[in-house]
């Protein structure tokens, strides 16, 4: 096996060299802060495990919570640590590492601290890429537990690192550092798009805000119709399993396919005959709720035909220029109706909705051509979000086959 990577920066010919963890850092770990001792209102800036692979990439410059312990009682870092959680459900959790580059920063307890045993012996960004990249998975496999797995600096004593010259890993480090910064960039760019998209939306749907006729004068006052009124219900079967393809509805991803959503075929391919057919352009529901959809999410088909569970509600609105109503499940406009109908019985992850209830759900009906302007209007703010999208996901990818060829 070759000794140094695929892809290098011009200037740097010298091979890398192998080091035992325990020869190049110091160990320890840090001191309790409950999830009650901290928030973003306290005074003392801490990092506690769980922040590690919920909020926190391969560089921690900036922290969000505060713990109102007393100094005494904490574990404070000097700007030259590296993070790695030592328990987590998930075994691939506990090899995430950070560095944090802070100092005077209050470390909680169950995570594993790596601190330089001598000055400028590494550099820490390039050392957290590099665990991140090649040892997170090796870390998984030291765990130990059941239902949460541990992994302990004694444990970590044992990895192996392989370091180009500090230069070389200086010069990767600030290159990557620099792909993150555009990635935090776009993401702090689509986090602003979609906070005013929901505004607007909300404004919108709510009559705060109402467009004009290109004359300048108001349009009609908005009509309400019954979902039963403007849509019917689709329930043909598929008979004799004819339709293999099976989809599924997620509150985050809309409509997919089955497989690609749980990464297997959970239906039984061979007995599909109580499934509905779902065509290209029906809409769904889901009664299952999340933290995404409290009520149960509501898509739109764009995926093509397929079956669908009987659980879920398909149904297909007669004008087939719907646009409007996609726009207007995207919001909560509709969540109240469904709470007051609602029948949770025993089983609490699931709305239990009749169908004359669900056909009745309440929609607001402006004129087609204040219809088409709120689409028109959201559509636009739709296309710029999925522009910055398209650009975090090339960047992810460029920042993966870095990860990838740069290390050894």
């Amino acid at each position: 096996m070759s000794n140094v990577p695929e892809l290098r920066f011009s200037g740097f010919s010298e091979n890398y060299i192998n080091h035992l963890f325990e020869n190049i850092f110091l160990f320890s770990t840090g001191k309790n802060i409950k999830q009650n001792e901290a928030s973003p209102e306290y005074k003392t800036p801490c990092v506690r495990y769980g922040e590690l692979y919920h909020l926190y990439d391969e560089v921690i410059t900036q922290v969000v919570n505060k713990t109102n312990l007393n100094e005494s009682e904490l574990t404070f870092s000097e700007g030259n640590e590296i993070l790695l959680p030592s328990a987590g459900e998930d075994p691939l959790d506990i090899g995430s590492a950070s560095a944090l580059t802070l100092r005077n920063i209050a470390i909680g307890r169950t995570i594993n601290i790596l601190r330089p045993k001598e000055e400028n012996a590494y550099s820490q960004i390039y050392v957290s890429y590099y665990i991140n990249q090649k040892l997170r998975k090796k870390i998984s496999t030291l765990a130990r537990g059941v239902s949460i797995s541990n992994v302990y600096n004694s444990d970590l004593k044992t990895l192996m690192i392989n370091l180009p010259l500090l230069p070389e890993q200086q010069k990767i480090a600030t290159f990557l550092s620099a792909v993150d910064k555009k990635l935090r960039y776009l993401r702090h760019k689509q986090a602003l798009l979609e906070t005013y998209k929901r505004g607007a939306m909300q404004k919108i749907f709510l009559q705060e805000f109402r467009f004009k006729q290109d004359n300048g004068t108001d349009f009609p006052d908005w009509e309400e119709r019954l979902l039963g009124d403007v849509s019917e219900r689709q329930i043909q079967k598929n008979a004799n399993s004819l339709i293999k393809r099976v989809l599924t509805n997620s509150a985050t991803k809309g409509i997919l396919d089955q497989q690609d959503y749980f990464d297997k075929d959970i239906a039984n391919l061979n007995n599909l005959m109580g499934y509905y057919i779902v065509s290209k352009g029906d809409y769904v529901y889901n009664p299952r709720i999340s933290v995404h959809a409290p009520v149960g999410p509501i898509n739109k088909n764009k995926v093509g035909d397929g079956v669908m569970s009987p659980l879920y509600s398909v149904f297909r609105f007669n004008n087939a220029n719907d646009l409007f109503y996609e726009q207007y499940f995207k919001t909560t406009a509709w969540h109240k109706y469904m709470k007051s109908i609602a029948n949770y019985g025993a089983r609490h992850d699931r709305m239990n909705i009749t169908t004359v209830d669900f056909m009745a759900i309440p929609l607001p009906c402006p004129c087609e051509e204040e219809q088409q302007k709120i689409t028109e209007f959201l559509s636009t703010l739709d296309k710029k979000l999925e522009a910055v999208q398209s650009q975090i996901s090339q960047t992810e990818k460029f920042k993966k086959g870095l990860l990838q060829k740069m290390f050894v």
